[in-house]
């Protein structure tokens, strides 16, 4: 386990630790109203009725389809903080599947209803797929806290998972696309 205020490992673990340990640090409900207030700016986002550019544009569906990921992974950092809690000893949290799946969970949920209220958007249409996206780029963000608690995880260890997580959410983004 990394304890905080041990020498850096590496820039990104450093980094993605400092924030982990920022929320986790901030008082209980702090991180549930920030994923309250994230939830409404998705949900403001989704109001919004977007100029058509490239209707039929593969690459640009897939960008709009993108978008999805690091909104929904937001919120799951953000849900994640409020369950999660450090221990004494300044670690990392011990993470737990039933976490995860409650995170996940409350995630897939949210992005239902958010595509529910965006089919009611003139000009905009609710997507399956979208949720897919919401819940992958989710899945990503509890993958990296996960693996940032691992003892034996790596700089070129994060790396990998952070551009396995990336082409994840590009492919569905794609796929999305693609169907859509």
């Amino acid at each position: 386990m990394v304890k905080k205020g041990e020498p850096s490992r590496a820039p990104w673990s450093s980094f993605l630790r400092a924030v982990g340990h920022f929320l986790l640090g901030l008082p209980r409900p702090v991180p549930f109203l920030l994923a309250l207030a994230w939830m409404v700016l998705i949900w403001a986002l989704s109001a919004q009725s977007f100029p058509t550019r490239g209707e039929g544009n593969l690459a640009w569906g897939t960008l709009a389809n993108l978008a999805h990921a690091p909104l929904f992974g937001f919120l799951g950092l953000f849900l994640a903080a409020g369950v999660l809690r450090a221990p004494a000893s300044g670690g990392w949290p011990a993470w737990s599947w039933g976490m995860a799946l409650g995170v996940l969970s409350t995630v897939g949920v949210y992005g239902l209803v958010d595509e529910w209220h965006q089919g009611s958007v003139p000009g905009r249409d609710p997507s399956g797929l979208d949720v897919v996206t919401d819940v992958v780029g989710c899945a990503s963000v509890l993958w990296i806290i996960a693996y940032l608690g691992q003892a034996q995880g790596s700089e070129a260890g994060l790396v990998r998972r952070l551009l396995v997580a990336l082409a994840l959410c590009v492919l569905v983004a794609w796929f999305g696309a693609w169907v859509g």
